[in-house]
């Protein structure tokens, strides 16, 4: 198995007061503690799982809070939300249509959610989509609303290109090279570099990008157009080439297994077929990395799903699923030296995160009155399904403002934004029994460590 490690000393932040010195010699590891993982329950985390579609026709149709609370009470964190602006195919969206946007993401924020995002004019094979003037227009006025609530904007589909924003059927010939191409240059100038956008097909990229090659490892998170252009698939498992979606079957299908472990995959199912059966959409979702898929449709897979027992294990497994293996760590230490820290990591889901995460150390002393936390240099999104996950660690203990005791060692995986870094529900969760802290988001690893005098 590959071993993703971490040989970098980290800074404590001191939360009354911040205090580098100079480095101590580090203490020897003395002791580890083994973790259960828990392959069973189904919880909520964050950019991940089953999603609900919440559609907006025009100005009407404003996300109701209580709807997104009922969804966070079935576990589930993630809406796919969809905008049709069809009245505005020749003119500008209205102060009305920007204010209702404006207050959905307010919405989505107070309940906890994050959302997939798609924009589109036609709702059917036939209906008018706008002229490429009208759309970059539009994205030029929804720019301000979406990078200032980029925090819960998960991911984007492209969207406004044909039926559905589907990027097919177009009657502005939008799909077309050259005005596909503004399309999603206009995405990427409009979002902030940390969000990526998703297109439809895989041949869509190669059009785009001018390029076959999937992206590699070393260039993956690098805020390139080439690692922020992810994918989604609107009729997986439908058919061999899942009604278009394909063409040279096995070269796309190769290409995204590589792609989708550095960039989001998600989609919904549009037909019950033979391929939707468990063996077969397991190994799908698998190889293809997917993140996120819509319970509500298409119904005769999901109910089959339910029938069967399948639709349990992909409410689980959807993204990531992470659990802590082992812990080794040096049972006491002294102010002025260094604690070593080595956690051993799993990711039993389909895909990795795909957004950037932050990864804390804390310590706590027994009667609350001093902790501690320090950022580790660690990147979630390269934490793969199926590779080991090590991270090799040494924490420094400030000499001065350090009272010798029992302190309390706690994982934390919150959001980086700053708007959502302090709320637990947006904070990852580890699929380990008797850790998680729902107030704090942190996991409370049961390990102790003395500081000494």
């Amino acid at each position: 198995m590959k071993r993703t490690r971490t040989q970098l000393r980290t800074p404590w932040i001191v939360f009354a007061q911040v205090s580098l010195l100079h480095l101590a010699a580090c203490g020897a590891l003395s002791a580890e503690k083994v973790f259960t993982a828990d392959n069973q329950q189904d919880f909520a985390n964050p950019e991940r799982g089953l999603y609900t579609q919440f559609t907006a026709q025009a100005e009407s149709g404003p996300l109701i809070l209580e709807d997104l609370e009922a969804l966070r009470a079935e576990n589930m964190t993630l809406l796919l939300r969809m905008y049709y602006l069809k009245t505005f195919v020749d003119k500008p969206l209205s102060g009305a249509q920007l204010d209702m946007i404006q207050n959905d993401f307010a919405v989505i924020r107070q309940a906890g959610a994050k959302c997939v995002l798609r924009f589109a004019y036609s709702q059917g094979i036939g209906e008018p989509d706008a002229p490429i003037d009208i759309v970059l227009g539009h994205m030029d006025q929804l720019a301000p609303i979406l990078r200032e609530n980029a925090d819960v904007i998960a991911t984007v589909q492209t969207g406004f290109v044909g039926a559905w924003g589907e990027w097919h059927a177009s009657t502005n010939n939008l799909a077309e090279p050259e005005n596909a191409k503004q399309i999603v240059r206009k995405w990427l100038d409009i979002l902030p570099p940390s969000r990526t956008i998703q297109l439809r097909t895989p041949r869509q990229k190669w059009m785009i990008m001018d390029n076959q090659t999937p992206l590699q490892a070393d260039d993956a998170f690098a805020e390139t157009p080439l690692a922020r252009i992810g994918h989604h698939n609107d009729c997986f498992l439908s058919s061999p080439t899942d009604v278009g979606t394909y063409e040279d079957i096995e070269k796309e299908k190769t290409y995204l297994h590589a792609e989708t472990r550095h960039v989001p995959m998600g989609g919904e199912t549009c037909a019950k077929a033979e391929f939707c059966a468990p063996d077969n959409a397991r190994d799908e979702m698998q190889d293809l990395h997917f993140s996120y898929l819509n319970l509500g449709y298409h119904p005769d897979v999901i109910n089959a799903w339910r029938d069967n027992g399948y639709l349990d294990e992909v409410k689980r497994r959807l993204g990531y699923r992470l659990s802590l293996t082992s812990i080794e760590y040096a049972e006491s230490v002294s102010p002025g030296a260094d604690l070593p820290i080595t956690l051993t990591l799993s990711n039993t889901g389909f895909a990795a995160p795909y957004n950037p995460r932050d990864v804390k150390l804390i310590l706590i002393s027994e009667d609350g009155s001093s902790q501690w936390a320090t950022n580790l240099p660690d990147d979630p999104r390269r934490w793969l399904p199926g590779e080991m996950i090590v991270i090799n660690t040494s924490l420094h203990i400030p000499e001065t403002q350090t009272a010798p005791g029992t302190y309390r060692l706690m994982l934390a995986l919150p959001d980086p934004e700053p708007s959502l870094a302090d709320r637990p529900e947006y904070a990852i969760r580890l699929a380990n029994p008797g850790l998680w802290d729902p107030t704090t988001g942190r996991h409370d690893l049961g390990i102790t460590i003395q500081i000494t005098e």
